[in-house]
């Protein structure tokens, strides 16, 4: 069989320790066996770097749901605290306070109304599921949604694992040309840590940045440990 690229498939000389095509260093890759056996399995690379696929289906795990109302009633918040200090100010009295209070809960009744049509027209264009592809070394984590089903992104990190990643968004190319966005928590800046375990869930908390990491039940335990070893300013809890 001839020799190709991992990345790019040109088809390469026995002895090409480069790919003419995209430049890939070949004699880099040596992709490892997976970890874990099954389609949860992570796949760790020649840089020590981990990687893996979950996908979640979105009309029996409504976190996405909940994180939009959580950033709604948050952002209600502020609104309404700016709106009473404004009236504090002015002098405007307690008629004021309690109006832009009335006001602040009708907008957010609203809106968390109107989040429930667009969560399922955002469902119908995943095809009913999230899926995501985390990136994981000792620098941090990322999580990247995907618009591909598991299956394919799978096939897609087997063939570009253990190619020698020149950044941390080079991985898979291809598998993240559609990605629907990412997500980074570097551990030096995580101050919290709460396994789930019922929900497969590692919430990854910092000061701005709060990231969600799935793992599949075998992958679990070893990615939580991980993640708690290479945080040493983060307080950690499971459950």
């Amino acid at each position: 069989m001839a020799k190709r690229c991992p990345v790019c498939g040109r088809e390469l000389s026995d002895d090409a320790k480069f790919c003419d095509g995209c430049g890939t260093d070949v004699t880099a890759v040596e992709a490892k066996e997976p970890r874990s056996s099954g389609t949860g399995a992570i796949i760790e690379d020649s840089n020590n770097k981990y990687r893996w696929v979950y996908e979640l289906p979105m009309l029996k795990s409504l976190f996405l749901l909940f994180e939009v109302w959580k950033v709604l009633a948050m952002a209600a918040a502020v609104v309404l605290i700016f709106m009473i200090l404004v009236a504090l100010i002015g002098g405007d009295g307690l008629d004021a306070v309690i109006g832009s209070a009335e006001l602040s809960a009708v907008t957010l009744g609203i809106l968390l109304v109107l989040s429930l049509p667009s969560y399922l027209i955002v469902t119908k264009a995943n095809n009913g599921k999230y899926t995501v592809l985390f990136e994981m070394d000792e620098d941090g984590v990322d999580h990247t949604q995907i618009k591909t089903d598991k299956a394919q992104a799978l096939d897609l990190l087997t063939v570009f694992v253990g190619v020698a990643a020149r950044s941390r968004s080079t991985t898979a190319a291809g598998l993240l040309s559609a990605s629907g966005g990412s997500l980074y928590s570097r551990f030096a800046n995580v101050r919290k840590i709460k396994g789930i375990r019922r929900n497969n869930l590692i919430r990854v908390n910092g000061r701005l940045i709060h990231n969600m990491i799935y793992a599949e039940d075998a992958d679990f335990d070893f990615v939580y440990d991980y993640i708690v070893s290479h945080c040493p300013n983060a307080k950690a809890s499971l459950r």
